[in-house]
């Protein structure tokens, strides 16, 4: 289901209260369902806070880590916020204003932090957050890398994990969606405010390859319409170089951590 839920997470969903959260993510959840779960990937970012209200709510619940290459994600983390619009920055010149950015950030910002590029990959500090409110055992650790390369291998882990038999059931690879980019990070500001609360539902729209005529609502809008698909392409871009060692050094020491934490090989993650 879409949007993740980010109930633990973001104060405005939490303040809605337990029942919501059970209604609107787990109503249609059948009597014999042997595991249900969800998916937000802002928990582990939200460290203590985010783990002590799970552990309150659901202290059995058993806890699955999706871990990539920090590098690489803290690319893709600004390439989509150039992609929704907010970010009119190079990689390299928001990488070093991040600190000064997430202090000034306000309002939703102040929990959403889409300039916050490098918080989300302290994978070590993230995961001993959990493991002050969970056991070891609650929690299972998955290469992000491996769970596409090896995914029946890492699935039946996970399925021993949650108690699962192994056998008797299948699985489908979700679509695999062309990750789009911004030719002019500038443009895309612009057009998010022209659209404003549409703007992430025209971004899904084009995301799904539906056909963007049905959203204008105006000439103007058939004009920013077409802008908006000339700005983005599906060109692979190559991350700087210069910011490549820069994420190097400064996930060096939590990686170093991180060897401690999971029981899988991440020396390919430069």
């Amino acid at each position: 289901m879409r949007p993740e839920p980010h109930f633990f997470y973001k104060s405005w969903e939490y303040s809605k209260g337990w029942e919501y959260y059970l209604e609107r993510w787990f109503s249609l959840v059948p009597d014999s369902a042997v595991a249900i779960g969800e998916r937000s990937s802002s928990y582990m970012f939200g460290e203590e806070i985010t783990a002590g209200l799970i552990r309150h709510y659901l202290p059995s619940a058993k806890l699955v880590f999706i871990l990539r290459n920090p590098i690489e994600r803290t690319w893709a983390n600004y390439r989509y916020t150039v992609l929704q619009g907010l970010e009119n920055l190079g990689f390299m010149e928001a990488l070093l204003r991040e600190s000064e950015r997430v202090k000034t950030a306000n309002g939703v910002w102040t929990e959403i932090q889409p300039h916050n590029y490098t918080g989300r990959g302290f994978y070590a500090r993230q995961l001993r957050a959990f493991l002050r409110f969970f056991p070891e055992n609650q929690l299972h650790v998955i290469k992000s890398e491996e769970l596409s390369k090896s995914t029946d291998i890492v699935l039946k882990s996970l399925t021993s994990f949650l108690g699962l038999s192994d056998s008797g059931w299948s699985y489908e690879r979700p679509v695999d969606f062309t990750s789009m980019n911004v030719i002019d990070p500038e443009r895309q500001v612009e057009l998010r405010g022209h659209f404003m609360e549409r703007f992430d539902g025209v971004i899904e729209a084009v995301r799904l390859r539906q056909d963007l005529a049905t959203l204008a609502l105006s000439r103007d809008d058939e004009v920013k319409l077409r802008q908006l698909d000339a700005n983005l392409c599906t060109d692979k871009f190559e991350m700087p170089a210069e910011a490549r060692n820069y994420l190097s050094r400064i996930f060096e020491a939590d990686l170093g951590m991180l060897k401690e934490l999971v029981s899988f090989d991440f020396s390919d993650w430069n």
